[in-house]
């Protein structure tokens, strides 16, 4: 472990999430490539890839999303110059500015856009050496001394601090670009940012800021020490509905285990935790910790059947329903399947796609155990003469194609389980 010196903002942001990101997807830059021509250059691009909807991204300096940044063609006295409004800054007095950047510009120098009061631009001019890394140092900055415990020192106190942290001053260098004359430092050890701001000259350092935060051990076991509870939710709906497809669910199961500790820290309402646990469940079933995943899916179901939440209640026998029936618990799917049916019919009787629904995930799930090919058919077609009798509803004209296809399946089965017996 060392002290890392004079780091990039978006090393510095990677630190402080610990590796967490929650950004834009990748399509929506093809997409905006496609529709504007826009080439976002690519310390922009990775920030919005990876913080675009975390905290950083939303204090007095906000970037917009790809489908929201615009080019500006201004015309000077020295010729042509090329603006990307790429978001909004607030000032002091909370006067609201368009940020852009100078296209023409090496280090990608930041112009501020006036806004009048329709919200339109009318003024654009230079931010006397802004950079766009500059930028994004001021946004790390806030964003590090809002959310943690920090200690400003001055004068003689500097240099014993930095003697404490391992730290040598004359390898602490200004950020380049950064009007704000700071470098940011982090000491490995310790798990401290050392924030250090010049005076006007940039050869001396004023104030040293020392964010506390947890040693390095201690930030390996709380991974989400910096993370907040909202931040936390965008990152599980991230991993595990954003990228569904491909989700990791160990991470999620992290993600949802910290988000359940923090709620029930703060005695949360039991209905809004048990939606938590069946997440929780869901994320161990996909990891075939079936065992465990039992055990979170019960203390969800306790919750709800206390709560007189029919709907709930209803959901909740499905998703068992299914589990049991990936686990190859069939009597046990068929006991939740039932139980979800008997409420659907009692308190919903005129919910035609809620009840065609259990009649088709039914079959699904028998048909996947390669059960009576009869028996998938005949709820095939229970579900059809639920669904049909609304079928202008796009929920249900799209079930429709589907169980179709799935009785369409089971025949052919049913065909082949003849053909083999000699029938």
């Amino acid at each position: 472990m060392a002290v890392l010196y004079n780091i990039e903002p978006l090393k510095a942001m990677e630190l402080y999430y610990d590796g967490e990101h929650n950004g834009v997807w990748n399509g929506d830059f093809i997409k905006a490539k496609k529709q504007s021509g826009l080439d976002i250059p690519a310390p922009l691009r990775e920030f919005l890839e990876k913080y675009a909807y975390l905290d950083m991204n939303k204090g007095q300096i906000t970037f917009f999303h790809p489908d929201g940044i615009r080019m500006v063609h201004l015309s000077t006295d020295s010729g042509e110059v090329h603006i990307m409004a790429i978001g909004t800054a607030e000032s002091i007095g909370s006067d609201k500015m368009f940020v852009g950047i100078d296209l023409g510009t090496r280090d990608l120098d930041i112009a501020f856009g006036e806004i009048d009061d329709e919200n339109r631009m009318v003024h654009w001019g230079p931010s006397d050496g802004v950079t766009l890394d500059g930028l994004m140092s001021v946004m790390f900055v806030s964003a590090l001394f809002k959310s943690s415990d920090k200690f400003l020192f001055q004068g003689a106190e500097i240099d014993a601090v930095l003697k404490k942290h391992g730290a040598e001053r004359s390898l602490i260098m200004p950020s380049g670009g950064s009007t704000q004359h700071t470098s940011i430092n982090f000491d490995e050890d310790n798990g401290a940012f050392l924030i250090a701001e010049y005076d006007e000259d940039g050869g001396n350092v004023a104030f040293l800021h020392v964010v506390t935060r947890k040693t390095y051990e201690q930030r390996k076991a709380e991974r989400f020490a910096t993370v907040t509870l909202d931040e936390l939710n965008s990152l599980f709906e991230a991993e595990f509905y954003g990228n569904a497809l491909h989700c990791d669910f160990a991470h999620a199961l992290d993600i949802q285990l910290e988000i359940i500790k923090r709620l029930e820290q703060t005695n949360a309402d039991d209905l809004e935790l048990s939606d938590h646990y069946k997440l929780v469940g869901r994320c161990l079933w996909a990891l075939n910790r079936l065992e465990e995943a039992a055990e979170w899916y019960d203390k969800a179901g306790g919750i709800i059947k206390g709560s007189g939440d029919f709907d709930r209640l209803a959901k909740f026998y499905g998703t068992m329903a299914g589990f049991y029936a990936a686990t190859k618990q069939y009597d046990k799917s068929n006991e939740m399947f039932e139980a979800e049916l008997a409420l659907r019919l009692e308190h919903t009787p005129d919910n035609v796609y809620d009840i065609g629904m259990v009649y088709r995930d039914k079959a699904q799930a028998l048909d996947d155990a390669d059960g009576d090919p009869d028996r998938v058919i005949e709820l095939c077609n229970l579900a059809l003469e639920q669904f049909q009798k609304d079928p202008h509803d796009s929920g249900c004209k799209y079930e429709i194609a589907r169980v179709q296809q799935l009785r369409g399946k089971a025949k052919r089965r049913k065909k082949e389980l003849l053909k083999n017996s000699g029938k």
